[in-house]
């Protein structure tokens, strides 16, 4: 090589060896935890600053190290404060990309652990999810991203918060039943399980002190077999577990066994030491489901017409396959909409009467010329004499309950009977005087328990017999109160009767505000009106059950079980409390969508009528 090649070779050298010089090895990726809390200074990479206090510390990696930032951090009062916050009452965000340091968090206020978890148990409740809903992968992702800092817990630990959480709402539930020595009404069904377990669950009834309609699941607990006395059994002990020491009716199906558990109940009560336990020796125990009496009937009725309904229904297939497309079925459908209003003898036909009864009623079908139809209403009706009977199987108090709408009162009572008993006067006037009667002894019974319950100057026998004219003055102090509950009862009747045609009256606020003009009537209004006449209540939780006992969720324990079903239904009852404006706005809404179904209807029958009148003209 000459000289001048190795003059280049030398500088090409050179000149590598200083680019290689410039060129800065990349800063190492910070390891340490701690560097979650410091933050290196622009200016001079061998120093960084507390991002709590804005300290600055020597931090050469190896003259310097970690050792000093870690022990200041301890000490650091700032960032104890900031823990604080963090586990506390504090919520923290995180930058979207940001490292989870102090740096990258907004503090607002409301966000702690212990409260996020609690939150993440009532959702478990609430939604029905199975405990491992907390392992799911995607809500695992969610929560890291929205809440990082949140620790999830596993399932058994979500297990324990449902058991916890049940515990601390069935106190709180019981002492209001408790303190105020609740007397309550009781619904209660049987269900088996997809473990082939049978449940069985209770639910109370009550007014409370604010007069507002409470009910609540208190018991969702497995139960052996069917029989009678075995279900009264249960019920005894619910009531004993909850501290119900005062009971009203038991709302129930029809079968025989449910005659049995009332029975043994009806008998276990009166045995007890407090004279008030039962109202009446327990005579008006017993309320029969009405919605099973109508659905047992309906059945009835159905299976008569069987092959006709068969027949029906084939018929309605051919012609909706072979006849009609759908928008002449609209069409037809806005036309019978229009009935009523076009002709108005198409209403008015079935409120005719044939033979002095409705042409609807079953006493009018019993009469018809088709065996079909009339075999069909004779069974009805006597399923319906079975256990009603022209009111007189009807458990009367739930007709005390209508006396006690001030919208009704006697006069109504009255009024239904003259409809069922028609020209049968001696009928109406028995039914009506044996309604009364009843009201009165509910008067007595009630008065009688107001007096034991209110302490008296003259309960005491010895000071009785040295002081004989205060023995007197007990006696006319009875005879006056029971004058003045006489009174009271006639009073209210005679009282003039709300405006029936007022559907908005709510009942229970009317004696909320004019109870203390009735003071023994109030006392019994508030217990007859908390009565169900059906079952309703208590079968609605066997559609939770089968949400939470399903082919997928069915190893949990009885226990689990009744924890997620009852905690269910007592929050949903306290974070949605206010069911009459729900109620009216559903209604609301349901209104609307048919509003805007009818408008649908008659838009469509419209562009059917345009179309033919345009193909009309076509053919022409």
């Amino acid at each position: 090589m000459s000289d001048e090649g190795e003059q280049i070779v030398q500088m090409e050298g050179t000149q590598r060896g200083k680019e290689k010089a410039k060129r800065k090895r990349p800063p190492m990726k910070k390891r340490s935890e701690v560097w979650n809390h410091f933050t290196l200074l622009e200016d001079n990479p061998n120093k960084c600053m507390c991002n709590y206090c804005g300290r600055q510390y020597q931090c050469h990696s190896r003259l310097d190290g970690i050792t000093n930032m870690t022990r200041y951090l301890k000490t650091c009062q700032l960032y104890k404060t900031f823990r604080e916050q963090q586990s506390g009452s504090q919520q923290n965000f995180t930058a979207e990309g940001g490292e989870e340091n102090a740096s990258n968090f907004v503090l607002g206020k409301g966000w702690s652990q212990d409260t996020c978890r609690r939150t993440i148990t009532k959702m478990i409740i609430m939604g029905e999810l199975p405990l491992s809903f907390v392992d799911n992968k995607g809500f695992r992702h969610f929560y890291s991203v929205a809440i990082p800092q949140f620790v999830m817990p596993s399932r058994r630990t979500i297990g324990r918060d449902v058991m916890e959480l049940f515990l601390e709402e069935k106190a709180m539930l019981k002492s209001l039943i408790c303190n105020n020595k609740q007397r309550v009404s009781l619904t209660t069904n049987l269900w088996t399980s997809v473990q082939n377990m049978s449940y069985m669950v209770i639910t109370t009834h009550f007014i409370d002190s604010d007069w507002c309609l409470i009910k609540r699941i208190i018991s969702f607990n497995a139960i052996k077999d069917h029989r009678g006395k075995s279900i009264g059994k249960k019920i005894m002990a619910c009531l004993q577990n909850w501290g119900i020491e005062r009971l009203f009716p038991i709302t129930i199906d029809n079968a025989t066994t449910n005659d049995i558990a009332i029975g043994y109940v009806t008998m276990q009560l009166l045995a007890w030491k407090n004279d008030d336990a039962l109202v009446l020796a327990g005579q008006f125990m017993h309320v029969r489901c009405c919605a099973h009496i109508l659905n047992l009937i309906v059945v009835l009725g159905l299976g008569e017409l069987h092959a006709s309904v068969a027949a029906i229904r084939n018929a309605v297939k051919y012609v909706e396959f072979h006849l009609f497309d759908v928008m002449t079925a609209l069409k037809f459908q806005a036309a019978f909409n229009k009935m009523t209003e076009v002709d108005k003898s198409y209403e008015a036909y079935f409120a005719k009467k044939e033979n002095n009864v409705r042409r609807s009623s079953l006493t009018a079908l019993q009469e018809s010329t088709d065996p079909w139809v009339s075999s069909m209403a004779y069974s009805m009706r006597k399923k319906i004499d079975k256990y009603w009977e022209s009111t007189r199987k009807i458990n009367k108090m739930l007709i005390i309950a209508s006396i006690l709408d001030p919208r009704a009162k006697m006069d109504f009572a009255k009024h239904i009977f003259e409809i069922i008993f028609g020209n049968d006067n001696f009928m109406v006037e028995q039914m009506t005087k044996a309604v009364k009667d009843l009201l009165n002894e509910f008067y007595d019974a009630y008065s009688a328990f107001s007096a034991c319950s209110t302490p008296s100057m003259y309960s005491d026998d010895a000071f009785l017999v040295a002081r004989p004219f205060f023995g007197y003055a007990r006696k006319v102090s009875i005879q006056n109160e029971s004058k003045r509950v006489v009174s009271e009862v006639e009073r209210y009747l005679k009282d003039p009767v709300k405006d029936p045609i007022n559907l908005k009256l709510n009942v229970l606020l009317w004696w909320k505000v004019n109870g203390s003009r009735y003071p023994i009537l109030e006392k019994i209004a508030r217990d007859v009106l908390a009565v169900p006449v059906s079952t309703v209540a208590s079968e609605s939780a066997f559609s939770t059950g089968c949400h939470i006992i399903d082919e997928y969720k069915s190893s949990l324990t009885p226990a689990m079980v009744e924890a997620l079903i009852c905690t269910e239904n007592w929050l949903q009852s306290k974070l949605f409390a206010n069911l009459v404006y729900n109620l009216q706005e559903n209604i609301k809404e349901q209104m609307f969508h048919m509003e805007l179904q009818e408008e649908l209807i008659r838009s469509q029958a419209l562009t059917v009528e345009a179309v033919s009148t345009d193909i009309g003209v076509m053919d022409v």
